[in-house]
């Protein structure tokens, strides 16, 4: 499937936060001089000690969105969104610099009850996400599909939950052995129960110990699941 660069932000306007005049221009213009003082963090750009800019091509005001809504329906850390807004077709989110250090980087220095301890929070963390209830529907949501292999074909019903999409470690920030903050909500949708666990587990086949601590978070999917996204990611994943 092709990514059209050019019409990726059609149609979203309205998805800004706190879009005015002055926010865009004190944005843009805090981004030069900063860049003297700060590293650039991936997509995101410190502009201070407490705010970053997230912006980039394949940056989207969903993300924007997604973190307001979880600041206003759950007690899960994510950052503050300042505002978000388009300037010649990209997309730029304002938002907290939550002060703490990539689990990634972290639990090679924690103590082995230090990490447990992150993980027990992670767990009631995304517990908490799959509490969510779809917007509009007011009752669990489903979507029904099936399975293809050699031998026969396997139809399953999907409980359709609120999803991170990239659970990873460095995603992940802790201070003092508490998770302070999740981050890198670009991919989040309403998605398939098991998507947060196999698309940690694909996403990370060269990080092996992480592979093998995503139980203590999350449920394995049924076997049929896990199948039918290992067939996905072998001939449809981008």
């Amino acid at each position: 499937m092709s990514y059209n660069i050019e019409t990726q932000h059609n149609g979203t306007e309205h998805l800004a936060i706190n879009n005015t005049f002055v926010r865009r221009f004190l944005t843009r213009l805090a981004l030069h001089p900063t860049a003297k003082f700060y590293s650039r963090d991936g997509l995101c750009v410190p502009i201070s000690k407490h705010k970053i800019v997230k912006t980039g091509r394949r940056v989207h005001l969903t993300e924007g969105v997604a973190i307001k809504y979880l600041a206003g329906n759950t007690a899960i850390p994510v950052p503050k969104v300042h505002c978000s807004f388009l300037h010649k077709n990209r997309a730029y989110i304002v938002m907290e610099r939550i002060q703490g250090e990539e689990l990634s980087k972290a639990w090679n220095s924690m103590s082995k009850e230090s990490v447990e301890g992150v993980f027990a929070q992670l767990r009631k963390i995304f517990q908490e996400l799959r509490a969510l209830t779809p917007p509009g529907t007011g009752v669990e949501s489903y979507i029904k599909g099936s399975l293809y292999d050699s031998r026969n074909r396997v139809e399953i019903h999907v409980l359709v939950l609120f999803t991170h999409g990239d659970l990873n470690p460095i995603n992940v920030l802790v201070c003092g052995g508490n998770v302070v903050g999740i981050i890198g909500w670009e991919f989040s949708r309403w998605y398939p129960h098991y998507w947060d666990y196999t698309s940690a587990w694909f996403g990370n086949v060269t990080r092996t110990e992480w592979q093998g601590m995503l139980d203590k978070v999350l449920d394995r999917p049924r076997p049929e699941e896990l199948r039918m996204e290992e067939v996905r990611n072998k001939w449809w994943d981008e």
